[in-house]
């Protein structure tokens, strides 16, 4: 679909004119192209198969794209669940996290509450020492005491005597004989 290529004739070169005046100076400029003598056909064919290239070009990257589309659309079905496994696995290992971060929470106040317990423990017994120092001091101070021994205290007896009286009556009957 190429044509052969025509060679385009040159003009011939222009002999210069001018007449050389004796006071001014002649320059010759050299003469133009020119025209040729018929115009250059233009070929038609080469646009209309640029035309067919770019279309086809057009049509095959638009193919391209639905194949790829559709690739990409089945293995995102594929990977489905792959991804769903993944999401879980992550969301098991927030979730265990999480209660790792409340274990060491609760370590950490275990901790702080056992070394408050140490240091109550330390002064509970330094409390302790200063007090078996008092009672030592309270008993060797007891011991120097004399406490004073009285004769013998009189008893009490336990025996319980009930002294009872007859009431008096004013009351007068004939019933036993006896008159008032």
């Amino acid at each position: 679909m190429t044509e052969r290529a025509l060679r385009i004739p040159q003009a011939a070169p222009v002999a210069p004119t001018l007449r050389a005046l004796p006071e001014a100076r002649a320059t010759t400029r050299p003469a133009a192209a020119a025209p040729p003598a018929t115009q250059t056909r233009r070929p038609v064919h080469v646009a209309v198969a640029v035309g067919v290239t770019a279309t086809m070009y057009a049509v095959s990257l638009a193919g391209v794209t639905a194949l790829q589309a559709g690739t990409n659309a089945r293995l995102a079905a594929e990977r489905a669940p792959a991804a769903a496994a993944v999401e879980a696995l992550r969301t098991s290992h927030d979730q265990t996290e999480a209660r790792l971060a409340r274990i060491a929470a609760g370590y950490n106040g275990a901790t702080a509450t056992y070394r408050q317990i140490v240091e109550d423990i330390g002064s509970h017994e330094a409390a302790l020492g200063s007090l078996g120092e008092r009672v030592a001091a309270v008993e060797g101070s007891a011991a120097s005491l004399r406490v004073p021994t009285f004769p013998r205290l009189p008893t009490v007896s336990s025996r319980t005597v009930y002294v009872s009286a007859r009431p008096a009556s004013n009351a007068c009957t004939n019933a036993s004989g006896k008159p008032c």
